[in-house]
């Protein structure tokens, strides 16, 4: 029966959210507030599938971190919200002088739906896994990114665990291409979808089984490694919702003889902040924290967060 739960999960949840949202719109509702409706009725699910169907059971503990992730899921929310007009501003912008000079139908309004939709996916994946990989790339941005990966424990409420600098950075390279080449609501609100159920399990800690989907959704094993504390492990897997463009430029990592880390966060940075005001201002106080991180290891001690977590991998 476990194993029957294994390989249906995902597939079932997306197919229930696909056709929610095609019922919703075609009964006029706004294809934004569909998407957003599926999606707050599908968190309660997941966590509770977290419960019943666990891929680690320690990571259904808190480690001090359940107030810092919850406080983030409005911030990110909200900061989203607000960065929303701008990046419609730039869209027009850029749309306008794109449009100029290629002509005013850059999107193939006349393909099928289900075609327009994949194209959508695969277009601002390509964006967004750029901005994803310079995240890791570039020391500026790691440090903003590297409030996403100092979680403890990888489970659904720490999928908005983002830095708002990072925000406006990732937001931009996601969100203006669509919005430049003039894709259509419906459109944008299965891509929209996609995401969002693809995020969800993507930090979810249900054990559930990839098969032929690990070649398409960035989730479960695939986002597990990708949060490991060893950087050579954890830069791949860059795509937010798809792992196409990691397997166009070889960065998909999903070894087959190993299992995915018990130990995820931040090696070397023990002493990374766990509250939300102090990993705001932590991309400022980057080399304080090293120093304390390093001064952690020569003492022989660790954050007792990690500790924590060490204790909690032994009693499993």
């Amino acid at each position: 029966m476990r194993e029957l739960a294994r390989w249906t999960v995902f597939p079932a949840m997306l197919i229930a959210a696909i056709g929610a949202t095609a019922m919703a719109l075609d009964r006029g509702l706004a294809p934004s507030l569909a998407v957003l409706g599926i999606y707050f009725a599908m968190m309660p699910v997941v966590a509770a599938l977290e419960r019943v169907l666990p891929h680690r059971p320690e990571w259904n503990q808190s480690r001090r971190d359940l107030l810092t992730d919850a406080l983030y899921l409005p911030t990110t929310w909200g900061v989203g919200a607000l960065l929303g007009p701008l990046f419609a501003a730039l869209a027009v912008a850029i749309g306008g002088v794109v449009s100029r000079g290629l002509g005013n139908e850059l999107w193939p309004v006349h393909w099928p739906l289900a075609a327009q939709v994949a194209l959508a996916c695969v277009v601002a994946e390509l964006f967004d896994y750029w901005g994803h990989r310079l995240m890791h790339r570039v020391p500026a941005l790691w440090r903003l990114h590297a409030v996403h990966h100092s979680a403890p424990r990888v489970y659904w409420l720490n999928a908005t665990r983002t830095h708002p600098g990072e925000l406006l950075v990732r937001g931009a390279f996601g969100a203006v291409p669509l919005a430049v080449l003039g894709v259509t609501e419906p459109v944008l609100a299965y891509w929209m979808l996609l995401g969002r159920v693809a995020g969800l399990f993507q930090h979810a800690n249900i054990d559930f089984a990839l098969g032929p989907w690990s070649w398409i959704f960035s989730i479960g094993d695939l986002h597990r490694w990708h949060h490991s504390r060893e950087r050579a492990e954890a830069d791949s897997n860059y795509g937010n919702s798809f792992i196409v463009w990691d397997a166009v430029f070889g960065t998909r990592y999903l070894p087959a003889e190993r299992e995915t880390p018990a130990q995820v966060g931040i090696a070397g940075m023990e002493a990374f902040p766990t509250r939300l005001p102090a990993q705001l201002i932590a991309p400022l106080r980057w080399r304080a924290i090293e120093r304390e991180s390093a001064a952690l290891v020569a003492a022989g001690g660790m954050a007792p967060r990690a500790a924590g977590a060490q204790r909690a991998s032994r009693s499993a």
